[in-house]
């Protein structure tokens, strides 16, 4: 995959929503490394803005997205480049990033390297497995093209930060605990 010199996620200021606390530049990275969904938001033809949740790859300080060529996203991100992403951990204290940005497309064909890829991160090897059975024949039949994010701006919330780790490690785990909700 050839990269065009585009400017990195990382390589941005970050701006904290909300008065909460902002991702350090290597939690913010480390963070874009783990098992998230992006939530991907595009613009429709009608002009209606359209989110989708996709799998994502975090390599050389930039996301990557596969989708099928010819799909609805596709064919939206021909017409309008300009996206919006937002990554988030729903477990509490939460921590978000939302990044605005345009996208490159490069058709990539059936090569389902960055997919399987993918499904590993997300499934397991074994679920990964399955996974590519159910998916080739419309890989092969269809392609795929490579979503490449080049952002803009950067921003959202590390309230990992705001706590010391006893009370993160109460807060994850508070719904697990043997005794009611209630009394914590």
């Amino acid at each position: 995959m050839a990269y065009t010199v585009n400017p990195t996620i990382a390589s941005l200021p970050f701006s904290a929503l909300g008065g909460q606390p902002a991702f350090e530049p290597d939690a913010l990275e480390q963070f874009l490394r783990g098992n998230h969904i992006a939530m991907f938001s595009y613009v429709r033809s009608d002009g209606r803005p359209n989110q989708a949740p996709l799998w994502y790859t975090f390599r050389d300080g930039t996301l990557l997205f596969v989708v099928s060529t010819g799909s609805a996203k596709h064919r939206a991100l021909q017409r309008d480049n300009r996206v919006c992403v937002a990554i988030q951990d729903e477990r509490p204290p939460y921590r978000a990033v939302m990044i605005d940005g345009t996208v490159e497309l490069e058709d990539i064909g059936g090569d389902g390297e960055l997919s399987t890829e993918m499904a590993v991160r997300y499934f397991g090897k074994v679920g990964a497995g399955e996974y590519d059975k159910l998916s080739r024949e419309e890989r092969e039949a269809t392609g795929q093209t490579l979503i490449r994010l080049v952002p803009t701006e950067v921003k959202g919330f590390d309230n990992t930060r705001a706590i010391n780790a006893a009370l993160l490690s109460y807060v994850r785990l508070r719904d697990r605990l043997p005794i009611p909700r209630r009394w914590l």
